[in-house]
Order: structure tokens, then sequence, then C-alpha cells
């Protein structure tokens, strides 16, 4: 779908699909509750909704855990829509529904597995009662011939299924499907797989259909893709060859984790990817641009370089950035460093005495068992001890396991089979804190070097990906570039009008004494400014969160006198004008910042309106819904008033 030309400063509200709450849904927000949300969008100004990411997930909750890089999610479809698109819909399912809807709507929050679990069973029966007449229904049939990828869907779910939904890793037929293997299967088990594409059928058309009417509305929608996909999805399942298995993409070490971050997600083969134009990846844009106007690009960083993780690691530590430019042997002579200094770097070594000095009593028969003995009559790992993954499934205990890590991490260089990039925490090693100052400045000088020569190839990188993208559909790209950003990443956004993300609590002069908040006036027009995003706190938490400078904030948007420890309705409104007060082209909300605007609207505890706390597993992420629904905030006229007269200012301004 095309965004069209902008000519005027936007706003919009972020919410996930699952958050919103109507009278006709059961238990989670679906695709058809966005044209409520529309409407009550349209009542107070607001141009354009932002969503999560919404493909099928299977059992993990993750809207970023995908099991497949097309397929949407059963869990939004509107089950008593089908009543009007198939010959059976019987009386008995419309009570089960409703009842269903009653005992699931009365919870708080969403209670995933049984929305997934009685939404599947549901469906089931419907299409066991039609099975015949969708079977001859030419629509569907030419629906599939036309996306080719549900064929990969459907028989990874009948396999899922037969295998109580393990991983294809574990499966025992067709766990490496050759050539012409799933299509045989498609033909052989027509019946089964014909329920999966079905669904997808039904879910487009309920999509489809919001999304339409949004735009009659005036709104636009804007999704979410994400940059990675499940190893355990029907895309790497079934297009083994776009993906390297043997390394997973992360996030390098930072003030918010010292072990970096090891998503799971295996890494493109781009080089492959490329070969074939892009196909794979304009196929999953052009599936998107049914539904979506505008789609942000989840860690557009990655396009640039992702930072690769070999698969026998666990944290992120021991990752380097891929594509890098490689230190070479030329490279290391030119410091002074020969052959075997450079092995010394990648292989850690140990004296006996220091490992005996950590390991006490038990030294013996850790040597023993986990290492062995060098040429130069050093210590070394043993070949069984390949990488963290090996170390943590040791039979011992865990001061024990963490010492071994510990060794293990002591490496000042990366072999990545091209050459030889510096290992994150090289200066911490002991073989680096072993050298003489000249070694450890030649050093220095090497990485230095290094890290230096990285940013034209990341460019070239970023460009080429990335214009892909964008000359792919009409749909505007928006790119989530946070956290540690190469220099050339803005230079390429801008190159191809792709807005970059400004979260206002992070756009700070941090070279300067106290980090001055930057004047949201001043962020970029190429940009979208958001006071809040689904992994962070709302307003209301990030207001009551310890050990950040709330009184050097309260001042700089213009309060005096004592700072407040709460967020009070008119702080929320001072922060949010100044977020639509931004040059930004488009300024979005969570849709719970918004609601705290008024204390009617807001929900008891600011820990109930998290979407997402990054890093941990619990209920309560992805599980969020809105306190009241859709229908009484649409009538609540003296707060949309009041919201409508905010927005309208930042419509109204000078473009």
């Amino acid at each position: 779908m095309k965004f069209g030309d902008i000519t005027r400063f936007l706003t919009g509200v972020a919410i996930p699909v699952f958050s919103i709450r109507t009278d006709e849904d059961c238990g989670i927000g679906e695709f058809l509750d966005l044209i409520k949300m529309g409407s009550w969008c349209k009542k107070v100004g607001l141009d354009i909704i932002q969503i999560l990411p919404v493909n099928d997930t299977g059992t993990d909750a993750s809207p970023y855990n995908a099991i497949s890089a097309f397929a949407l999610h059963p869990v939004y479809i509107r089950l008593g829509e089908l009543a009007y698109s198939v010959k059976i819909f019987k009386e008995e399912y419309k009570e089960e529904i409703k009842a269903a809807a009653a005992r699931l709507n009365a919870l708080e929050l969403v209670d995933y597995p049984a929305v997934r679990q009685f939404k599947e069973t549901m469906l089931k029966k419907i299409y066991e009662d039609n099975r015949d007449s969708i079977n001859k229904d030419k629509t569907l049939a030419t629906w599939k011939d036309f996306n080719p990828w549900v064929r990969h869907y459907a028989v990874y779910r009948c396999l899922k299924d037969i295998h109580q939904q393990n991983w294809w890793k574990g499966w025992s037929t067709m766990k490496d499907p050759r050539a012409g293997e799933i299509d045989s299967y498609w033909t052989k088990h027509l019946d089964d797989v014909l329920f999966y594409a079905w669904v997808q059928f039904e879910l487009e058309k309920q999509l489809r259909k919001a999304a339409n009417a949004l735009e009659y509305m005036g709104l636009r929608l804007k999704g979410d893709i994400p940059i990675m996909i499940n190893e355990d999805s029907a895309d790497v399942w079934a297009e083994r060859k776009y993906f390297d298995l043997g390394m997973r993409a992360g996030a390098p070490p930072d003030m918010f984790s010292e072990s970096g971050q090891n998503w799971g997600f295996p890494c493109y083969k781009w080089d492959v990817l490329e070969k074939e134009d892009y196909t794979w990846w304009r196929q999953r844009l052009k599936q998107a641009s049914k539904f979506y106007h505008a789609y942000r690009i989840d860690h557009v960083l990655g396009f640039f370089r992702i930072w690769g993780v070999p698969e026998k690691e666990q944290t992120g530590i021991l990752g380097y950035f891929s594509p890098a430019v490689t230190i070479k042997k030329a490279d290391s002579d030119k410091y002074g460093f020969n052959e075997d200094a450079i092995k010394s770097f990648v292989q850690p070594v140990f004296t006996r005495s220091y490992v005996t000095s950590l390991f006490g009593n038990a030294s013996d028969g850790v040597i023993k068992k986990y290492f062995e003995m060098t040429a130069s009559g050093h210590l070394a790992f043993a070949g069984s001890i390949e990488g963290e993954r090996a170390i943590a499934a040791l039979p011992e205990d865990q001061p024990v396991r963490d010492k071994l890590i510990g060794l293990y991490h002591n490496r000042i260089l990366l072999d990545t089979g091209n050459g030889y990039l510096p290992a994150w925490y090289y200066y911490r090693t002991m073989t680096f804190n072993n050298m003489t100052d000249d070694e450890r400045r030649r050093l220095r000088e090497l990485v230095e070097a290094n890290n230096g020569a990285q940013d034209d190839l990341w460019r070239q990188n970023g460009n080429k990906l990335l214009s892909m993208m964008c000359e792919t559909t009409d749909m505007l790209v928006c790119a989530e570039d946070l956290g540690a950003v190469p220099s050339c990443v803005a230079e390429v956004l801008e190159g191809l009008s792709t807005l970059g993300l400004k979260v206002e609590r992070w756009v700070r002069e941090y070279n300067k004494q106290d980090s001055p908040y930057i004047d949201t006036n001043s962020y970029p027009r190429l940009s979208i400014c958001s006071p809040s995003v689904h992994d962070t706190s709302t307003l209301r938490g990030w207001w009551e969160e310890a050990n950040w400078d709330r009184t050097h904030y309260y001042n700089t948007i213009g309060m005096a006198g004592e700072c407040h420890k709460y967020l009070t309705t008119e702080l929320a409104e001072k922060i949010i004008r100044r977020n639509l007060n931004a040059n930004s082209t488009i300024t979005i909300f969570l849709f719970q910042d918004l609601l705290s605007l008024h204390y009617n609207l807001r929900t008891k505890d600011h820990e109930q309106e998290r979407i997402n706390v990054p890093g941990t597993v619990g209920l309560k992420n992805w599980a969020y819904r809105m306190k009241d629904n859709i229908e009484g905030i649409i009538n609540y006229d003296e707060y949309n008033n009041y919201l409508n007269g905010l927005i309208d200012e930042r419509r109204r301004r000078s473009f």
C-alpha cells in the first residue's frame, strides 16, 4: 500500500494488535479491531497506527520470534467473521465463542496459550465441517497460486503437529527436505495442509479489510518487519541455503548487558541472497505491502553489519561484526606481531601455576579433564572444550564452570575463518596485561586501525541492502536505528530518505557536562520522535524509575520547584507537548502514554501497562491489554476533545 506524499507533520499511536480491547474480540485484540481503533484515531486527529509484528510465532508469545516470515498469526482471526465465509457455521460454535470470550476477556492480560489453543481448536472444527467446499473454492485456489510461500508453511505446520511441536532438528522425517519433497507431501496430504492454507487465506482477508477501512478513513497502518527469523521456522527449514546456521545474530556488550546478547536467530547468507536478487526478502516485503502503508525495519544496524556469534557460544562476548575488514598477516606484520604471536592471541594458554591458583585443590582433576599441554609447556583447552555451551554442559559445580568460561574468554583475537578480528574485551585479558608497554601500545594501534577500516564497507553494505528494500514497494520505510550507531548510518538513511528513530529520553549530548537533553525541535526532519517504545517503560514507568536524572529533565521541560516523584497529568502533558513539538516528520506515542493524560484512563499500577522487558521471560511480557474497551474511549468526549486539541497544534504547524 502506498503511503502517499507527506505535506504536514504527522502524529501516530503505537499499539500491539493483541493489546486492543473491544466488545467483539475473544481474549486478544484481533485484526478487525483495528477498524474501531481507527475510528478513535480519526476522532482525536491521529494519522498513523503502528503495530508490532503479526506473524505466526507458534507457541511463543513474542512477536519477534516468528516461525514464518510470511504467515499471519491465527490468534488474530475473528472467528465470528467466518460465518460469512463458510457454508456451515453451527449455532453451537457461536455459543462456544461467546463463552470463551466472556472468560478470556475478563482477564487483565492476554492468556496467550489459552487464546491460541481455543482459536486453533475452533478453526479445525469449522474446517472439518466445510472441508469439501473449501477444497473446491476457486478463490482460495487462485490465492494459493499467488502465494507459493504457503506450501512451505503449511507442510511445516503439519510436520510440527506430527512431531508434537518439536524443533525440525529433532524430526524423524523430512528434517532436511530434498527438492520436490515438500510439493510431494502437499499433494499426498492435501486435506491436512489445506487447513493451514485456508486459515492464512481468511486471516489475510480480515487484515486487508481492516487496512482498507483505515485507508478509507484517511489513516495509515504501519507494520513492523523483524530483521531475523527463528531457526525453527518454515523459512529456515525449507530455504536452508539462505541462512548461516553456524552463526547466531546478537549484539555486542554494552552498558545494559556486559556479556552482550545472543538472540539465537541464524544469520543470513547475504551472498547467496544477492545472487538471486534478494528474491526472498523482496517477496517478504511485497507480502507486507498488502497491508501496510509504512513499516519499521527492526534493528536496521544489522543491514550494515550484524553482530554474529558462533553457534557454539551462549553469550555475545566472543561475537564479531559481519561483514568486516579482517586483520591479515600483512597487517599484523606491520605492527610487529609475527605468526607465533597471533597464535597466542587466538588460542588462550596458561601456566600450570596460574590454573592451580584458580582451582586450588580441584586443580589436578580440572587440568586432567579439560586441558592439554602445548609444545611450549603451557596449558590450553582440550579439543572437547569447543565453546561456552560445552563448558556450560560440564558436570561441574557452577563456580568451576564460571572460572573455566573466564579462562575461555581470555583471547585477544578471534579467528573468523577469513582473517582475525579483535575480541570485544581484548584489553581485559591476561595475555594483554602480561605484555610490555610497547606491545600493548602496538596492539592498540592495530585494533584502532582495524576498527577505522570498517566504515566504508558498512556504508556500502547498508546502502546496497536498504536500497533494495526501499525500491521494492511503495511503503514508507522507517528505521529502528538504536544502539551503538556507526557514523555511516545517518548518511545512508538520509540518502535514501529513510526515517530514523529518536526516543526522547535517550537523545542527549553525551559529550557535554550533564549530558543535556536535545530540544525535540532540533531533531532531523527525516526522523520519528517517540517518548517511549514497546521495549521501554511507559512515561509513567520511566518517571518513577530510580537512578536517572529526573530533576535535570524536570528543569529541561521548564518546570520549577520540587520535582514530583510520580507523573502527574500536568507533567504528562508537558512531555507530550514537547514530543508534539518535534521537528521530526512523524511523532508516535505509545497508546498507554496518551492515556497518562487522564487519571480515569490509567491503570492502577504503571507496570500493568508495560509491553515487554527485554532480556526477561515472563507471563507479563507481550500480554498488555488496554484497561477499557475502545468503544468506551471513543465516547469519552472530554478526553478526546482535549487530546484532539493537542494534536491539532502539531497538525497546523508550518511544514
